[in-house]
């Protein structure tokens, strides 16, 4: 048997022991393939709340949107990931992360199967909502698998490994938009009930990551972690055991551990029942509000909510806001300053939607009637469709954020955490207020790009801090709360920005430059990574 003596009844903790099996396993094939499906759930994920920026464009026309139902559109999935957020912590904790990941990236399938069959704008717009649902439930426990599979002496790289995904993903997404969104599709199935153009096309496409993502999980193991804090000490061993063969190539009965310092018999993971989960969450809640762990949380609550407000409304509105620049350039075939060209596709969209209501909701006495807006909706409603340039502004904005991640993780052992979070939060504050001089689409592109690249590697070392800033007990439940409300400012966000757009041209950005430098002085007092006092893990 494995030696195990350590404390002072001779026998090391069963947690210990796990940990050491991981480091026999070593990093191999199995570890290769974990984070592979890792990948394709990272693009899942990132898919139910990216796409509507690149088929709003498109899809405007088809579906008849106003500016405010864009906004509502880009915001339903927030709406549903905020819903279901906290439950979606207990459950998995109670249940395990497998199911949960399987059925979460299989209901993300087919919640993108009925968007991109989509006819009506609530038919989208319900669809995504589902969509933001399902993913509310398999959106973070990819990475608690991940780190819950691979040992200790790689855990820190292959989390960096893990955060540059989104920004491939992001990338990624920008590719098939560009390779299907600027075909001309239009496919009739039913006449006059059924017609796929190229944004529902592109949006089956999309569904593919979610199927791939459940169906590689199906094929993996549950985290042996959970099993083992549940009772299932064989189970557990025997999936140290699989990992062992598949990454050293040697028979899992050369497996050194033949024990997890277990009973031997077998406890169902029934045993520790959904309802005495949630009692025991709702025991621990109380200590969340007692110093110094109540000022921590509504200070990451207080900066994620900020962070995410910012990051959302750029990143949902990037490829939009390409676009009314690009198509300017292409009508009047020159360039301006850039709130004068955000201002004419405003304006000219406002002046849409009034004429609209004015043929739908005629005044009394007027001859005006609804057979008007069929005889003429194809010439009041012209789509300004995407061009090339938006689709490479995507990529760039992907590339930065994964040059940014990179880079910081090389500087923050000089500079330390948190005076790296303020010199990134100055920087996006002073680019998304410096859009206001810019008059071409390349600088527009960098400034926006920048602001989004650095606010989320701004976040990835709060994330960082966030890890070690509270007990492994209340961790999850910090995360989950911390997490809710990031996503109620991605929500609010998403339904502000054209809201403030309609106001004046610079008003969101101006917003978002105050805010992002506002919250840089919140930064100084979170807790310091080095202080001994702090209570994350030793």
């Amino acid at each position: 048997m494995y030696p195990s003596a350590d404390n002072e009844d001779g026998v090391k903790d069963p947690m210990e022991i796990l940990e050491d099996a991981l480091v026999l396993c070593t990093f191999g094939r199995f570890h290769i393939r974990l984070l592979l499906t890792t990948m394709a759930a990272s693009c899942a994920s990132m898919i139910v709340t990216t796409t509507t920026s690149y088929i709003v464009p498109n899809a405007e026309c088809d579906l008849n949107m106003t500016i405010i139902e864009k906004g509502l559109l880009t915001s339903m999935p927030f709406f549903g990931q905020v819903s279901c957020s906290l439950i979606a912590g207990f459950v998995t904790d109670a249940f395990g992360r497998k199911r949960f990941l399987v059925g979460g990236f299989f209901g993300i399938f087919i919640c993108a199967v009925i968007e991109g069959s989509s006819q009506t704008f609530w038919m989208l717009a319900i669809a995504k909502l589902l969509a933001g649902v399902c993913s509310c439930f398999c959106f973070t426990i990819p990475v608690v698998l991940l780190s819950e599979l691979v040992h200790k002496h790689v855990r820190d790289r292959v989390l960096l490994i893990n955060a540059s995904f989104m920004s491939i993903s992001l990338i990624t997404i920008a590719f098939i938009s560009w390779g299907l969104l600027p075909l001309q599709l239009d496919i009739t199935v039913i006449e006059g009930y059924f017609v796929l153009h190229s944004w529902n096309i592109y949006l089956y496409v999309c569904s593919i990551f979610s199927l791939i993502a459940a169906i590689s999980y199906y094929y993996l193991p549950e985290s042996p972690k959970f099993l083992l804090s549940h009772g299932q000490e064989n189970k557990a061993l025997e999936i140290m055991k699989d990992i062992y063969q598949s990454n050293t190539r040697n028979h899992r009965d050369t497996f050194p551990i033949t024990s997890l310092n277990a009973s031997g018999s077998y406890v169902p993971t029934t045993k520790d029942t959904f309802k005495r989960q949630i009692v025991n969450a709702l025991l621990e809640v109380k200590n969340l509000f007692r110093p110094p762990l109540r000022g921590r949380l509504c200070l990451f609550c207080i900066i994620t909510f900020v962070c995410l407000l910012a990051y959302s409304s750029l990143r949902m509105w990037y490829p939009q806001i390409s676009t009314m620049v690009e198509n300017y350039q292409q009508t009047h075939n020159r360039t301006d300053r850039f709130c004068a060209m955000i201002t004419e596709y405003t304006q000219e969209k406002l002046n849409y939607e009034q004429k609209i209501d004015g043929i739908l909701n005629p005044p009394i006495g007027s001859n005006l009637t609804v057979s008007e807006l069929d005889a003429n909706d194809t010439e009041i409603c012209v789509p300004h469709i995407s061009g090339t340039e938006t689709y490479t502004n995507g990529i760039l904005l992907g590339f930065v954020s994964f040059i940014g991640i990179g880079i910081s993780t090389y500087v923050v052992k000089f500079f330390g955490v948190k005076p790296l979070m303020i010199f990134l939060l100055i920087i996006c504050g002073a680019c998304s207020a410096s859009l206001y001089w810019t008059n071409s689409l390349i600088s527009m592109a960098i400034l926006i790009s920048t602001t989004c690249g650095f606010m989320q590697t701004a976040m990835s070392l709060e994330y960082n801090l966030l890890m070690r800033a509270f007990p492994t007990t209340l961790r999850t439940l910090s995360v989950s709360i911390i997490t809710m409300i990031g996503r109620i400012g991605s929500l609010l966000g998403s339904i502000l920005f054209p809201v403030m757009l309609t106001y004046g041209c610079m008003t969101p950005f101006i917003a978002l430059s105050v805010l992002s430098l506002a919250i840089t002085s919140l930064v100084y007092f979170l807790p310091s990574p080095s202080d001994k006092n702090h209570t994350g893990d030793k």
